[in-house]
């Protein structure tokens, strides 16, 4: 009985998926250890491509660690649990950052995450997909790490990011990111970011290192877009909770990332395709 039940909600599922188009590209920004500055250059990144007439949509998913309203200095009044758990509709939590930039925030400290039925899961989907129709892009800002679930978000969006900074031990969680994504969702290209980048240090051969090895034992190619260096305006606008691309424009790191997400914009051509979620669910099947 449960499985029929179970087959008959994934057939209405599907269904659903099938009647919507998507524009939006998903993009999924982690890292294989925290600290290494993800979230900060998710939604910078986010505020250039904004800027550049972009419609953005910035997920944060670490659902229990919000920090994203943090960096920007703001208190939600809503947060994905609520959407969730059915009290307000995913419109009730978009927050509107700037301009054609707009953030779900995640929530901080639950204890005991909300029981699902059918029927609120279908909604769920359906408000969800809505929300692939209306942006030109998603980015998510993963949870650093390798649990299950960020496996799954890497290796289902369309393009994955990965913030690594020089120091050995980011590398090699890198590389076990990469590893796993590889060896779990058959995804086998990568975008790489090297972050906080001294004048002693040439982060084009730590791509060039991480990028020979994923390549020969695992047939995984890394695409190098670039590096940001360190800067001291970045922990000066953490402080400020304000983006360092709008207090900063004209230091070191900022023309940096803008220089990333110029090259992002020039190879990406927003098209119909099928849905990340759809991804998402169908990776998740027994």
């Amino acid at each position: 009985m449960i499985v029929d039940q179970a087959e008959r909600l994934r057939s209405i599922v599907y269904e659903r998926m099938n009647q919507r188009r998507r524009v939006a590209r998903v993009i999924a920004i982690g890292s294989g250890k925290g600290g290494c500055g993800k979230t900060n250059i998710a939604l910078n990144l986010g505020l250039i491509l904004s800027k550049n007439n972009k419609k953005v949509l910035i997920c944060d998913a670490d659902l229990n660690l919000a920090n994203i309203d943090i960096l920007l200095g703001i208190a939600p009044k809503f947060r994905f649990l609520d959407f969730i758990r059915g009290e307000v509709g995913i419109e009730d939590v978009l927050i509107e950052i700037r301009e054609n930039l707009k953030l779900i925030p995640a929530n901080s400290g639950v204890i005991n995450f909300p029981k699902i039925s059918a029927e609120r899961l279908i909604q769920i989907i359906d408000e969800i997909l809505n929300l692939e129709e209306k942006f030109d892009f998603i980015l998510i800002d993963a949870p650093a790490g390798v649990s299950e679930e960020v496996i799954r978000l890497l290796g289902c969006s369309d393009d994955y990011i990965l913030v690594v900074t020089p120091e050995p031990t980011s590398i090699m969680d890198a590389y076990a990111v990469i590893k796993l994504v590889y060896y779990q969702t058959g995804k086998s290209n990568v975008k790489l970011i090297v972050n906080n980048v001294n004048d002693s240090i040439d982060p084009s051969d730590i791509a060039n290192r991480l990028s020979l090895v994923a390549n020969k034992f695992l047939g995984v190619k890394i695409n190098y877009i670039g590096s940001i260096p360190s800067d001291d305006v970045v922990p000066r606008s953490v402080m400020m909770q304000k983006p360092f691309v709008e207090l900063f424009p004209r230091s070191k790191a900022s023309i940096a990332l803008n220089k990333i997400a110029i090259g992002l914009l020039s190879i990406y051509e927003v098209k119909e395709q099928t849905s990340f979620f759809g991804r998402l669910m169908k990776l998740c099947e027994p």
